[in-house]
């Protein structure tokens, strides 16, 4: 069988970049080192991510080198097969959940596939084998529901199946999330097909490669004899017959064709070619990407290879990127950085990229305000062609008033209200807003110093617009709007729409070095929309700053805690009544 490892991950549209797998192949799972992500191929091309998914390392391990004398799901016959290639422990690390985490591959008729999977500790019906279907969506499953009958997956489970016809073919799992260390592929292979594996990734004596090599398999009673190219083109009886792991230095793809040995003395003759016993590699190198340093403003870039040069960019891209290993930044940026790493005569690699935002920040000692000053609501006449609702509005000439010492700000997008939504405006006539779907705003809290936060939202920013207030005239609860900093949610469900928006009101205070603080999306919706927002300093510098939650109007009768969690009338300690701080004993 032809056995290969990882060899490479690149970026895909559509199942149509999938490479066919007719030879056999291995795919050791924690080997990706990260999860792909959704629309992305990896193994040599052969699987793509269908829906993006998660990774895990405390579901066990498999080593196909040991036979599990208990479960059984590591027979001698893996052993025999495996065990060689890949001897020691792997993670069950691949997440597959039902529809949610799909994966797909393209595959030959007569090809078995063995996953090895941990089942989530599930037995019976409930159990988490693997789901195979010719649709993304998993419907019309190729293979059977786990039955009451069916064993425990809890510390390892071999799943097989043998597949009828060529074509596409999407794998995710039954009743919920499975962990899969291996998935081997066992093509039906031609007569005497040759055996080839891909070495890992080596530095040795100035330079990197990767050693392909082959094994050349039997075809009935006949040894077989193995060419190969390393140019990419079909091998034939003149090409160079494979006697040694081939070296390469470069991505390349190197093929095979077998024939068999009839005088069995390793060289080639008429008649003895071997129709489909082909195999190939594709070699290809991975490099990770350099770390940023940064202290203060002072910026250096860091590569763990030798032979590297490092690039540089200020604006988070690698257009206009330079050769730099080290800037001093007049103001905050997001710096974009990769390496080339050069491989003797062979050529240059290019490593992975990696961004990171420095702030050059003055602390907020003084009352800030990020507004909007500009922006005009136009007909967004693309939208509107395929709107279903009426007609779309998009921002034109949006503009915000933010000193970048005070404050820095990537990414910024506008959110027009009008038309149908004119009556949401806050204030009354603005027609621009920022929109918090993929906004960040960042500023800087001196150590030990408190701010107020004050965020002023269009009404419409709630969760469910349309909620009734309650009885009482207080908010109710579906009614929701809420901000992020730096992770953590602030807002809730006693917001009430009143004349002057939705206000949400809270503390923050710089710890220990100092603390930047970033307005990101909630996760909850894309659709907070911001006409403002105020930094002031507490009174005092120190935890005066209180992390309330409210509308415009005082919250008479309510109580929360310095968290901004409402709490009941007999919550012990400081809490907050009508906007104010108060002991409650």
């Amino acid at each position: 069988m032809a056995l290969m490892g990882f060899a490479g991950a690149s970026n895909a549209a559509t199942v149509d970049d999938l490479e066919v797998l007719k030879h056999s192949y291995v795919l050791v799972c924690d080997d990706l080192g990260a999860r792909p992500g959704k629309g992305v191929l990896f193994g040599a091309n052969h699987f793509l991510d269908v829906t993006g998914g998660s990774t895990a390392t405390n579901k066990g391990q498999v080593d196909l080198s040991v036979v599990d004398g208990n479960e059984g799901y590591v027979t001698q016959e893996i052993v025999d097969k495996y065990g060689a290639d890949y001897a020691g422990p792997h993670y069950n690390w691949l997440r597959l959940k039902n529809a949610q985490d799909v994966i797909a591959m393209k595959l030959t008729a007569g090809t078995k596939l063995i996953v090895f999977e941990q089942g989530n500790n599930k037995s019976g019906k409930e159990a988490r084998i693997p789901k195979i279907a010719k649709s993304a969506d998993l419907s019309d499953a190729l293979n059977p529901a786990p039955d009451a009958d069916h064993p425990s997956t809890v510390a390892g489970f071999r799943w097989e199946f043998t597949v009828n016809d060529d074509g596409l073919y999407y794998l995710g799992s039954y009743n919920g999330d499975m962990f899969v260390s291996f998935i081997i592929v066992e093509a039906n292979e031609a007569l005497g097909t040759p055996t080839v594996k891909l070495g890992d990734q080596t530095y040795d004596d100035g330079l990197w490669f990767r050693e392909v090599s082959v094994k050349a398999n039997m075809a009935g009673d006949f040894g077989t004899v193995v060419t190969y190219t390393t140019d990419g083109s079909t091998p034939n009886e003149n090409s160079p017959v494979y006697t040694a792991p081939i070296k390469c230095y470069q991505d390349m793809t190197v093929k095979f064709q077998a024939y068999m040995d009839i005088m069995g003395d390793g060289k080639v003759y008429d008649g003895s070619f071997l129709p489909n016993a082909d195999n190939e590699a594709n070699v290809s190198f991975s490099f990770d990407a350099p770390a940023i340093e940064a202290e203060g403003a002072n910026v250096a870039i860091v590569s763990p290879y030798e032979n590297a040069r490092n690039f540089l960019s200020l604006d988070g891209t690698e257009s206009g990127a330079e050769e730099l290993s080290q800037v001093t930044l007049d103001e905050s940026a997001t710096i974009y950085a990769y390496t080339l790493i050069e491989n003797g005569d062979y050529g240059t690699f290019k490593s992975k990229s990696t961004t990171k935002d420095v702030y050059v920040l003055n602390p907020i000692k003084e009352k800030k305000t990020i507004s909007v000053t500009a922006g005009t609501a136009v007909i967004d006449e693309e939208a509107t062609a395929t709107s279903t609702t009426g007609e779309v509005y998009k921002v034109e000439g949006g503009e915000i008033s933010a000193d970048k010492k005070d404050f820095f700000v990537k990414n910024l997008t506008f959110k027009a209200l009008a038309g149908n939504d004119a009556q949401y405006q806050v204030p009354a006539g603005q027609e621009a807003y920022i929109q918090m779907s993929n906004t960040n705003i960042s500023f800087l809290v001196a150590e030990g110093d408190s701010v107020n936060v004050k965020v002023v939202c269009s009404k419409n920013s709630c969760k469910n617009l349309s909620a009734d207030d309650a009885d009482d005239g207080s908010a109710v609860s579906d009614r929701m709007c809420y901000v992020n900093v730096s992770g953590t949610n602030y807002g809730g469900e006693d917001l009430k729409i009143n004349p002057d928006g939705n206000v949400i009101e809270f503390g923050l205070k710089g710890a220990e070095g100092g603390s930047i603080f970033t307005f990101q999306k909630y996760s909850g919706t894309g659709n907070i929309m911001i006409s403002s927002i105020e930094i002031t300093p507490a009174e005092g510098g120190d935890d005066t700053a209180v992390k309330t939650i409210k509308t415009v109007e005082a919250q008479n009768g309510t109580i929360y805690n310095l968290a901004g969690q409402k709490v009941s009338a007999d919550y012990k300690g400081v809490v907050i009544i009508g906007g104010k701080k108060v002991l409650n004993k």
